[in-house]
């Protein structure tokens, strides 16, 4: 069994002093693995404690992999049809060389409406795929 947690990349929460020193504790005490979650475009309104603020996943577990070691770093669920395929493949495995490894990536669709709508896709674009 790995045990993990949800390191916030969201929200006042989400300063480079508090990630640090949250990475730190949890590497220091033993976690696997340290994950964070992939919005780009939340309204407010929706985003009970983040006022609408996300980090980026994907460099933020960059960051995280410059002041860790050994835990496992990942994102949840990082939604496919927000990124260009290309680009996002390269950051995929940036982030893997830098973290030696480490990186943990599960890919999804995406849900929320108000974020597809603000990007000017569809949200079903990737139904017409298969």
């Amino acid at each position: 069994m790995r045990i993990g947690t949800l390191i916030r990349n969201m929200g006042p929460q989400s300063t480079p002093g508090l990630l640090k020193a949250c990475a730190a504790r949890a590497e220091t005490a033993g976690l696997d693995d340290l994950w964070v979650v992939d919005h780009i475009a939340i309204p407010p309104a929706e985003s009970e404690g983040s006022d609408g603020r996300y980090l980026d996943p994907l460099a933020t577990l960059s960051f995280l992999a410059g002041v860790t070691s050994r835990i496992g770093l990942g994102v949840t669920v990082l939604i496919a049809p927000y990124r260009a395929p290309l680009p996002t493949a390269k950051w995929v495995a940036s982030v893997q060389e830098l973290a030696e490894g480490r990186l943990q990536l599960g890919l999804g669709v995406g849900w929320m409406a108000a974020e597809f709508r603000a990007l000017g896709i569809s949200a079903h674009a990737h139904e017409a795929a298969r």
